[in-house]
């Protein structure tokens, strides 16, 4: 059976992902947008494929599968807005970018409807793949998604059981992305005051085993065990080097006070013998004590 899917919000990402379900499986997607007066929605709609309806009861009452797609904060009021037209007949599945605790919220308030709740990450950036961009699924309606789904050539990952298992590793992943490249601009800012940015970055080639994120992070927690301690002076130091060119050390500062933490904690461990995951249970251990 073709499952009738709704969208809840058009803008770039629901527009695409409607396209592309429109071209490659002959789909029409219907589509809520609490801006369904604006011009430049209706155009994009109508670019899509997308068929507006006037109200999220209109919504629910035609389709089986909703997306929203608006944004994290108004994740949660929509939800509620949509929830007394929901039942168990429908599936709900939330893929804002949010943090866990905020889709668990959510999840609490579809679940009192009936209706199955889906924790969607989307992995990518929408617009180029479409409909197949890459979404991890959490929560107890995933399965039932990816079932409803499975036939439009969309690219699910089911990860877990729970709400907010999907939406953690788009959140830290992002901590990675975007700390790496906050990291980056405070190292530049500084090194550009001295006119080595070249020389610090050409020096980097070869230090790090990047090929492999899971052997860099043992690489790293697992130095951090031995040295936290003197690496979080060493950021200190840094801090101190931005502050004299009158850049304030915000991520230096921070990281400083991150290692210090590691390092108080007292692992002592040699780190030769751990990987990451060694290393972050027995912080994970020591934390709770």
């Amino acid at each position: 059976m073709t499952p009738r899917i709704g969208l809840i919000g058009i803008g770039e990402a629901g527009a695409a992902i409607g396209a592309g379900l429109r071209d490659a499986n002959d789909l029409i997607v219907v589509g809520y947008d609490a801006r369904g007066d604006d011009a430049v929605v209706r155009a994009r709609a109508a670019a899509a494929g997308i068929r507006l309806v006037g109200s999220l009861g209109d919504l629910a009452a035609a389709t089986d599968v909703l997306l929203c797609l608006t944004s994290a904060k108004v994740a949660l009021s929509v939800a509620a807005a949509v929830a007394p037209h929901l039942g168990p007949d429908h599936v709900y599945a939330d893929w804002n970018s949010a943090s866990p605790q905020l889709k668990r919220e959510i999840a609490h308030v579809v679940a009192a409807t009936g209706a199955s709740f889906v924790d969607g990450a989307v992995m990518a950036a929408v617009p180029p793949h479409r409909h197949r961009v890459p979404v991890l699924l959490s929560g107890g309606g995933a399965e039932r998604l990816c079932a409803a789904l499975g036939g439009l050539g969309m690219d699910l990952e089911l990860l877990g059981p729970e709400p907010g298992q999907a939406s953690a590793v788009k959140m830290f992943r992002s901590l990675l992305v975007k700390g790496l490249e906050a990291l980056l601009l405070e190292c530049a800012v500084g090194a550009h005051e001295y006119g080595v940015t070249e020389r610090v970055l050409s020096s980097m080639n070869g230090t790090l085993p990047t090929d492999d994120w899971r052997e860099l992070a043992s690489y790293l927690l697992g130095r951090t065990v031995v040295h936290g301690a003197r690496r979080a002076e060493e950021l200190r130091q840094v801090a101190r080097t931005l502050g004299d060119l009158g850049v304030e050390p915000l991520l230096a500062d921070a990281g400083a006070r991150r290692l210090q933490w590691f390092a108080d904690l007292g692992l002592g461990t040699d780190a030769t013998a751990l990987d990451y995951d060694a290393v972050l249970a027995t912080v994970g251990k020591m934390r709770h004590q």
